[in-house]
């Protein structure tokens, strides 16, 4: 299992002119081009006419105008249908045709594990000592004739630089390494990105090791705004404050300093065989939080807590201590070596064959779909979107390139999206899928109710403001709704739990039910975990992607994450809260929620308002309605607005 291969700087300029078009937006040009960020999901049908790489593995994809580069470990490359050219660890092609440039040829002795841009020329990094024939010791940078800017040094005594990236006019660069400029700098520095000074002021020394090896900064990302950078590798120690194997930088163009944003969730080491287990990171477009992947095989998966083998979302405002993720999804003890996030997805590439598998490793457990070496996965909670093109395994993808056009991909095989693209690969955004929008219930609008019992009953419907209730009447369909258990509106379906112990998905648009039933498929998960026949009450809180849930006999309020996109239903429980917080979530029949408010009707017949801000306000319950020829209680409520 290789390691530290260089994932894409996340977002390239697209049109010609970038860099004149991001001086004109009061943005400096050596910030970079701005993240990418995309509306929907990428096709899963690569573009035809991109060059493949022949031998060795691509680390890094970046783009300037409509020309991108390409840098790793190869030595041959091949238009579709032309002739064999050799290209030695870099190389640079037209987007739109695939066609070689045959001026950028700059010629470096060793690989590229990193390449970024200021929407003119690139950034370059690597175990190299000569770049477009100059003596150039692990960093350089180049226009896209191929030939070194006149005026940037940089040099790096160290091994390696793995990573870069470009804001505040500095490029900030990690990797092994213990100088630049010959002045000290331990792991991570920042120069000038016009000329390679050295920034004197921005001196955080990375140290320790985390499990053997010697340290270095595998991995780092900053804000669009320029004012957080988060940093992954093999250390302990960050400016003198104790930080494993992750840390959180705060940012002015002149100096840096470490974050409180601490975790220790990545303090327990997986495998022994790995010095660091953290393999990529990368900010969200609008900077607020940023997702972390690894490696490490699996060691009890969410049983046991740890974060080997896992994607996981983490937010940047906190700055503090103790930092928990928002999200996690198990790989089930196989590598992620790459992660995209582009608003819409949040793109991962591998050797893993899935998600969504916190209960099983190296074999299919309870919940758990199959991804082939590439996914997507939903960046509210993690779990996998439809998009599934595959690809041969391998080791893994090293890079990822989001553009406003697509999604490249670089990696160490031929196939993927079930065709031959050898090791470097474009999906574009033309031709993807939209995620589906949640339009919310909002008040006033029709209340319906499930039925406590009575083969074949009807749904109940009143008309409700949010504090009072029209008379019931009953929306006929032919559909035997007392066999209900939980209900749930999204995406103009109602979904419900049923006796049988099943999901099952119906059209509805507030006035009229579809009378075909579609199944929404557990993959495994039993009663045991999901008693779905034992369901009181149910709601989905799409701003979080999860679902809700009382069972029959217990105390306390459930959820799990679902998606409605690929309805993938997570296979973790978690507690919302339990009887201690002064509800008896026991007595639920039925609840739905609307804006900050959750409804929930009891066993003895009384409606109440809860107020609700991703978890009950503790003190916030009033009563809406206790009349008892109400007959509030039932196995479901649900708002429409029809």
């Amino acid at each position: 299992m290789a390691t530290f291969a260089r994932s894409f700087r996340r977002a390239a300029a697209i049109a010609v002119g970038a860099a004149i078009a991001l001086a004109s937006s009061g943005v400096p040009a050596s910030a970079g081009p701005p993240p990418a960020s995309h509306d929907k999901v990428v096709s899963a049908d690569p573009a035809d006419h991109t060059p493949h790489v022949l031998n060795g593995r691509v680390n890094a994809i970046v783009q300037v105008g409509s020309t991108v580069v390409v840098g790793g470990s190869f030595k041959e490359v091949q238009v579709p249908g032309g002739d064999v050219v050799a290209r030695r660890n870099l190389f640079a092609f037209d987007a739109t045709t695939g066609a070689l440039s045959t001026a950028f040829r700059p010629g470096v002795n060793g690989k590229v594990f990193a390449l970024a841009t200021d929407g003119t020329d690139v950034f370059v990094g690597g175990n190299f000592s000569r770049l477009s024939g100059t003596d150039t010791f692990r960093l350089g940078k180049l226009d896209l004739g191929g030939k070194r800017v006149a005026g940037f040094a940089a040099p790096v005594t160290g091994s390696e630089v793995y990573d870069l990236a470009l804001a505040n006019g500095n490029l900030y660069v990690g990797g092994r390494f213990s100088a630049v400029h010959g002045v000290p700098r331990s792991a991570f520095a920042a120069v000038d990105a016009a000329t390679g000074a050295l920034r004197t002021g921005i001196d955080v020394p990375f140290t320790g090791i985390h499990n053997g090896g010697s340290t270095h900064v595998a991995k780092l990302d900053v804000t669009p705004d320029g004012s957080t950078l988060v940093a992954v590798g093999n250390f302990t120690t960050v400016g003198g404050r104790s930080r494993r194997q992750i840390a959180v930088l705060a940012l002015t163009p002149t100096a840096a300093s470490v974050s409180g944003w601490a975790t220790s969730r990545y303090s327990t080491q997986c495998a022994s065989r790995f010095e660091t287990y953290i393999r990529d990171v990368d900010v969200a477009p609008d900077g607020s939080y940023f997702v972390v992947v690894t490696t490490g095989a699996f060691f009890g998966g969410v049983t046991a807590g740890v974060l080997c083998d896992t994607a996981a979302r983490w937010e940047v405002g906190p700055t503090t201590a103790n930092q928990q993720p928002t999200w996690v999804d198990y790989a089930g003890g196989d590598t992620t070596f790459s992660v995209a996030v582009t608003g819409s997805a949040v793109y991962v590439g591998g050797h893993f064959r899935w998600w969504n598998n916190p209960f099983a490793g190296d074999r299919v457990g309870p919940g758990t779909l199959k991804r082939k070496g590439i996914a997507a996965l939903d960046p509210v909670n993690g779990l996998p979107l439809s998009w599934n093109p595959g690809r041969k395994l391998g080791v893994g993808v090293f890079a990822f390139l989001a553009t406003s056009d697509g999604l490249w991909v670089g990696s160490d095989t031929d196939l993927i999206g079930g065709e031959y693209h050898a090791r470097l690969a474009f999906f574009p955004l033309a031709g993807g899928t939209a995620i589906p929008v949640h339009q919310p219930a909002t008040l006033p609008g029709r209340l319906f109710t499930l039925p406590q019992a009575s083969p074949g009953a009807a749904l109940g419907v009143r008309t409700f403001d949010g504090t009072s209730a029209g008379p019931r009447t009953e929306l006929s369909t032919s559909v035997d709704w007392s066999r209900a258990r939980g209900a749930f509106l999204t995406k103009g379906r109602i979904y419900t739990g049923w006796d049988d112990g099943r999901i099952y998905s119906r059209r509805f648009d507030g006035s009229t039910v579809g009378n075909r039933a579609t199944q929404v498929y557990l993959r495994g998960l039993t009663t045991t975990h999901f008693p779905v026949a034992s369901v009181t009450g149910a709601f989905f809180d799409h701003a979080r992607g999860r679902l809700y849930y009382t069972v029959s006999g217990d105390g306390r309020l459930l959820y799990r994450y679902f998606t409605p996109e690929s309805e993938v239903v997570g296979a973790v429980t978690f507690v919302a809260t339990g009887p201690n917080d002064g509800f008896d979530w026991g007595s639920v029949r039925g609840m739905t929620q609307v804006g900050d408010a959750l409804y929930v009707a009891r066993s003895w017949g009384a409606l109440q308002r809860i107020g609700w801000s991703g978890a009950p306000i503790p003190g916030s319950t009033t009563l809406v309605d206790a009349d008892a020829a109400q007959a509030w209680a039932s196995r479901g409520l649900v708002v429409t607005n029809p």
